[in-house]
């Protein structure tokens, strides 16, 4: 019995594996054709990290215009369109017959009867943004079909078009790279190393760590100085740096960090396929307390007790040093193998410029080790944050200090931790007047403040965070601002556009509707500007209209400007 149970194990694994082969196979042989007409000048690259999550495509350079026509890179049909403010932005998902899907995003606009059938959906539904599945019959695509053009909507900074390729039945993000010719692709460039940060306890969150600086010397990058250790002999490694590319001047993502000590390889990540349902764990990939302080991008060399990715093989990257001189050789590579040499010598002895952090008691103060495998509960006077299980990557220790009814929430040493999962906040409070107007605001190490989505009861207040910092209750009783700001004395400009600024002092927009002789409009709302745009259309007769606007805040706050135009 034992053997054939061991026969079939082996018989499941291997069918696993050939599918896997076979499926690896698939994506070097997809035929897929490009999605422009433009080569691979990456402004963003597959896997680098960015808060909260891993890039899961690459980011196309258009020469910082809009409009380049998209082109469906297979057969298929489009299966998604979304149209937000945020995120993508216009963007649509084809799937396509071979098991995969792409994505293609921060569009202008969409392209013949695409745009004709998400203008109807706008207006049958009343809705600006809008996130739709479709059947197989509705578009069906061959390849090289205008599909969009690119742009600059949602969350991009510049003109550019994202671009992913994702395994349909799994729906992880592939690397678009690997279904393409190496030549369409060019970088010759290896990665630039430029800090080495050490950490020499135990409890990484500790930060008793020293930031190297590095120097080029003779094709590598050597310290001037060698790394003592105190005497716990533990030792881990964070390295910052990016990866360019011939044709672009863009900062972007390392691929692959492999650690050898005295020549023998100890430890190694690798970036591979981006799973979305644990694509936060990306705050603990990178170095999350240099990246808020805007230090740069550090690529942690070591995992922590709760990092779930599969990116890393071998040992969990924190080691323990004897007390003679050790040599770490750190090999950096990119996507195209391009690779750099760090060597650094490590010696146990106490070190004299380490960052070595005081358990700091201050008034007011409770503090307590919160445990990943626990759910843990701090309450300091008014106020209560509950921590789940599997909150933090590690295990750590949270003061709580009462700041005259502004709570504090941190870290003992002051190390701005990520969460992985959000925090649930309660405040206790007797205030009636206005109660509905009152929100939870969390603000960060910069003093920039966020409402939270707050809700309330008779006797308390309720939110859930995504970071540590300083809470307080406060009210939110201002109007949103609206401003049109494109025509004068109420004629129409060439471009037949109508422009309006919208912006929120606290809450933050909830609703924006606007109407034209009292007829429902669409107007894309351009989040990251503020911006609400509108152009006319042939369905509008030459003359006097009336334009309004209405726009509330998430606690109910209402502004409603009208304004009559010619055209």
């Amino acid at each position: 019995m034992f053997q054939h149970k061991n026969i079939r194990f082996v018989a499941i694994v291997c069918l696993i594996l050939l599918s896997t082969q076979l499926f690896s196979q698939a994506s070097r042989n997809s035929g897929f054709s490009k999605p422009m007409n433009l080569p691979f000048n990456l402004a963003g690259s597959f896997g680098e990290p960015r808060k909260d999550h891993f890039h899961s495509g690459i980011d196309i350079k258009t020469n910082g215009i809009e409009g380049e026509p998209v082109f469906a890179i297979g057969d298929g049909y489009i299966s998604r369109i979304r149209v937000s403010p945020y995120g993508y932005g216009k963007a649509i998902y084809i799937t396509h017959t071979n098991g995969f899907t792409s994505v293609y995003g921060h569009l202008s606009k969409f392209y013949g009867k695409i745009e004709a059938y998400i203008y109807a959906q706008h207006y049958l539904l009343k809705n600006s943004e809008l996130d739709l599945t479709l059947q197989a019959n509705i578009f069906p695509v061959k390849q090289n079909d205008t599909i969009a053009f690119s742009g600059n909507t949602g969350g991009s900074d510049a003109p550019h078009l994202h671009f992913e390729i994702r395994n349909t039945k799994t729906e992880h993000a592939l690397n678009p790279l690997d279904f393409y010719p190496k030549e369409f692709y060019v970088d010759t460039i290896p990665p630039q190393i430029n800090k080495v940060k050490v950490f020499i306890s135990k409890d990484i969150y500790e930060n008793k760590a020293i930031i190297y600086s590095l120097n080029k010397n003779n094709n590598y990058l050597t310290t001037d100085n060698l790394v003592k250790l105190s005497d716990t002999g533990v030792v881990a490694f964070s390295l910052e740096g990016f990866d360019k590319q011939d044709n672009s001047e863009n900062k972007n993502g390392i691929q692959c960090i492999k650690i050898l000590q005295d020549e023998k390889q100890i430890f190694e990540y690798n970036l591979g396929e981006i799973n979305f349902d644990i694509n936060k764990t990306c705050n603990a990939f990178i170095d999350y307390n240099e990246m808020l302080n805007s230090n740069g991008y550090f690529y942690n060399c070591f995992r922590l007790k709760e990092n779930k990715l599969t990116y890393y093989s071998q040992s969990n990257g924190i080691f323990h040093i004897k007390d003679s001189i050790q040599q770490f050789s750190f090999l950096v590579k990119d996507y195209n193998h391009n690779t750099v040499n760090i060597k650094i010598d490590v010696i146990v002895e106490i070190p004299d410029s380490v960052i070595d952090s005081a358990w700091e008691i201050l008034e007011n103060t409770i503090s307590k080790e919160v445990k990943t495998d626990n759910l843990t509960v701090l309450i300091n006077s008014d106020f209560k944050i509950i921590f789940p299980i599997n909150c933090f990557y590690d295990d750590v220790y949270i003061h709580v200090v009462n700041l005259d009814n502004q709570y504090l929430v941190q870290h003992w040493n002051h190390t701005i931790l990520p969460l992985h999962k959000p925090a649930s906040i309660e405040f206790k409070s007797a205030i009636k007047k206005n109660r509905n107007k009152i929100v939870i605001i969390h603000q960060n190490h910069k003093g920039k403040e966020t409402a939270l989505k707050t809700t309330f009861d008779k006797t308390k207040f309720y939110a859930a965070t995504k970071e540590l910092g300083t809470f307080y209750l406060k009210y939110d009783t201002t109007k949103p601002v609206i401003k049109i700001i494109n025509y004068e004395l109420g004629i129409i400009n060439e471009n037949k556009s109508i422009l309006a600024k919208i912006s929120d002092n606290l809450s933050g927009i909830s609703t924006y509707n606007v109407y034209i002789d009292d007829k429902w409009v669409n107007f894309y709302y351009d989040a990251k500007n503020d911006l609400l745009q509108y152009n006319i259309d042939e369905n509008w007769s030459k003359g006097e209209h009336l334009l309004k606007i209405i726009v509330t805040d998430n606690v109910g706050n209402k502004s409603i400007v009208q304004q009559k135009f010619t055209y």
